[in-house]
């Protein structure tokens, strides 16, 4: 049996599903390849989240510059994409700082303190914050990009829905190959 990479076949599903939704419905779904890359990050929710956070305050600040100064076409797609990379990275900086301000509290910590950082460290709602990344750093602009043209609502419907038929294709497609995947992520803590 032939070993292929699950993003490339999650990429090749969205681009299917992407194209059966834009002639079905008329929605775009926020990319050509946002639609596999969001399907495989579905199990963690405050991912999606802050990626679809970080593709709204891209558009937000690419709308407030275009007030300004005339952006449009190419223009407009490259400071999309570059506010939407900037955007990410900062959110990933943040994240990585709570990484290692969380790793230096626990080694601040005095003997009578280490049960209670232990304590915090293990809060579910602390490893799921120490757990989430952003999704690409690319796929903010992208989504911003169909934010503007399309609208924000629209967008988001067409992602969720073309997101979701991707990640179900996936579990029917290669269930072993998605449950590997799934395993290699619970074990990769960032920061650790």
């Amino acid at each position: 049996m032939i070993a292929l990479n699950i993003l490339a076949v999650a990429i090749g599903v969205g681009l299917f599903f992407t194209l059966l939704i834009s002639q079905a419905l008329g929605l775009a779904a926020g990319g050509l390849v946002v639609p596999g890359y969001v399907a495989l990050q579905l199990t963690d929710p405050l991912s999606v989240v802050i990626t679809l956070f970080a593709a709204f305050v891209t558009f937000l600040i690419v709308r407030m510059i275009a007030s300004y100064v005339v952006i449009y076409g190419r223009r407009q797609t490259i400071i999309m994409i570059l506010t939407g990379y900037l955007i990410a990275g900062l959110i990933d900086l943040f994240l990585g700082s709570l990484v290692t301000w969380v790793d230096l509290e626990m080694v601040g910590a005095t003997a009578g303190d280490a049960e209670a950082q232990v304590a915090m460290l293990e809060s579910t709602t602390l490893m799921t914050i120490m757990e989430t990344s952003i999704i690409g750093y690319i796929i903010p602009g992208l989504i911003a990009i169909w934010f503007d043209r399309q609208g924000v609502l629209q967008t988001l419907c067409g992602l969720a829905v073309t997101a979701v038929l991707v990640r179900l294709a996936l579990i029917v497609l290669m269930p072993e190959a998605l449950g590997a995947y799934e395993a290699s992520k619970a074990f990769h803590m960032p920061g650790w």
